[in-house]
């Protein structure tokens, strides 16, 4: 998570994750929000330009969608923000349940990747309770001015998921990064760059 105030930046970590503790409870996104709302506000930051990044992403939308008096404008970065999984998901989530009786024994084999690192890292609860979690509603209460940022590669949240953010945030804007992927500020950092620091200075 990225705050831009005044032209400084604030990165901080979110519970969980690199110096912070792990929740104590399983948190969904609107407990990770209340958490990032409360370090904002205890911190003083206002005319805040709030921009995150896949999970962060879909934080970041979920506290704009409260509309806090601090917040002056948002950028969504590969953010899940609408839960369309692909198809090998639905069908890995289907077999799981077909197998659920048995799923010591062979369902382990259909976790994905990222659920076997949450739960090596003690957050599989929690990353089971994000990854379906769906803000398609919640968009439309967004009234910041709204940057999209996306990778036209992007293979872990596909460009349509972008396209129909856009569409439920009134007024926002999408930038398609070409030939990047989901980490798009490691595929085209100078690029990427120039096109959030343009939107934070547009004021």
């Amino acid at each position: 998570m990225n705050t831009f105030s005044e032209g400084e930046v604030e990165c901080f970590d979110l519970p969980g994750f690199g110096s912070e503790p792990r929740p104590t409870d399983a948190w969904g996104v609107p407990e990770y929000a209340a958490w990032v709302r409360a370090r904002i506000e205890s911190s003083g930051w206002t005319d805040v330009v709030l921009l995150g990044h896949s999970f962060g992403g879909r934080i970041a939308a979920c506290l704009a969608a409260d509309r806090p008096a601090w917040l002056s404008r948002l950028v969504l970065y590969g953010a899940p923000c609408v839960y369309r999984p692909l198809h090998s998901v639905r069908l890995r989530n289907a077999l799981a349940r077909f197998l659920r009786p048995i799923r010591r024994v062979v369902s382990s084999g259909l976790r994905t990747p990222d659920l076997r690192d949450a739960e090596a890292a003690g957050l599989g609860d929690v990353f089971r309770r994000v990854v379906g979690f769906d803000q398609t509603e919640r968009l439309a209460r967004i009234a910041v001015p709204t940057l999209l940022v996306w990778g036209s590669d992007d293979a872990e949240v596909p460009l349509a998921v972008a396209e129909e953010t856009c569409v439920r945030i009134p007024g926002s804007e999408l930038k398609v990064i070409e030939r990047a992927g989901h980490n798009a500020h490691l595929d085209a950092p100078y690029y990427f760059y120039g096109i959030v620091r343009t939107f934070a200075q547009d004021r």
